[in-house]
């Protein structure tokens, strides 16, 4: 990347659109759904977004070890937060989509195109449902306890290579 980064973990929250995914897990986005403006100026509009297989790999092995579940899926990237509609949020639920961000396709995008390694390791912040949000996790265990995990798949990782 411009900074000289090759590896790069974005460690940060999400909405949850499966309610079957326990709160205290770490979520591993694998791909997004581009429905941002920044990962159009990096990458053609066709084109998928995908975290680095064998760092999101890296990340479950620590974060596993560190007693997280570690669902995967498609995330929905989105920076209108206040116009994501019940069709839609109903639509990527039952498609499977696992978490709602805001930043996982752009910094996908950026780092793509900088030949940089990326992935991102979600907690869970509320649950969006087509019924009503529900906010405020249960969850016991948070990005506190997720970032030594997350070093140390850095550093295996970056061993690996």
């Amino acid at each position: 990347m411009a900074g000289g980064a090759e590896i790069v973990v974005m460690l940060g929250g999400c909405a949850a659109l499966q309610t079957e995914i326990t709160p205290d897990a770490a979520i591993l986005p694998t791909e997004s759904i581009r429905d941002e403006g920044v990962s159009y100026h990096y990458l053609p509009p066709d084109e998928s977004v995908t975290a680095t297989e064998s760092l999101v790999d890296s990340l479950d092995e620590a974060l596993s070890e560190a007693g997280f579940d570690t669902p995967r899926g498609r995330t929905w990237t989105t920076s209108a937060m206040y116009r994501e509609t019940i069709p839609e949020i109903e639509q990527y639920r039952d498609e499977g989509v696992v978490s709602l961000c805001m930043e996982s396709a752009a910094f996908w995008a950026v780092c793509e195109y900088r030949d940089a390694d990326a992935a991102t390791v979600h907690e869970i912040g509320d649950y969006l449902t087509p019924d009503d949000w529900v906010p405020d996790s249960d969850a016991e265990r948070g990005l506190p306890e997720m970032l030594d995990p997350t070093i140390q798949a850095l550093e295996n990782h970056l061993n690996e290579e």
